[in-house]
């Protein structure tokens, strides 16, 4: 798992805006993976960020730095990202929404969501 500081740049981070974590704790059940975009209900519990709840969830707080499973009845440590520069291809949201659905609330929040492309083999966003 990520610590604070510790993040790698890889994949899902593009240019050069600085990155900044937060520790979160996740209420199981609940699985996650790198790149999810959550929101937090108004019973404190992440979930995916999904425009058509209205429990709290509908608006993006931060996107998960590594994958993690969450049992039943358990509560775990884990570090998401609540600033930087991300490539929308690698985000994941609830129900139907993209990262269009939600690149303006994330924006003014300090999560940057840049359009990508593959060329040669490299990624780039604009």
């Amino acid at each position: 798992m990520a610590e604070l500081g510790s993040v790698e740049r890889n994949g899902l981070i593009a240019g050069d805006y600085p990155t900044k974590t937060e520790a979160i704790t996740i209420t199981g059940p609940a699985e996650f993976k790198r790149g999810d975009v959550v929101g937090v209900t108004d019973a404190g519990v992440y979930a995916l960020a999904d425009s058509s709840k209205s429990d709290g969830s509908q608006n993006a707080v931060g996107i998960i730095c590594d994958d993690i499973i969450v049992e039943d009845g358990a509560t775990a440590e884990s570090v998401m990202y609540v600033k930087g520069e991300f490539i929308n291809r690698f985000l994941q949201f609830g129900g139907t929404d993209t990262a269009d659905k939600h690149k303006r609330h994330m924006t003014a929040i300090g999560l940057i969501v840049r359009d990508s492309k593959v060329e040669g083999g490299k990624y780039s966003w604009q």
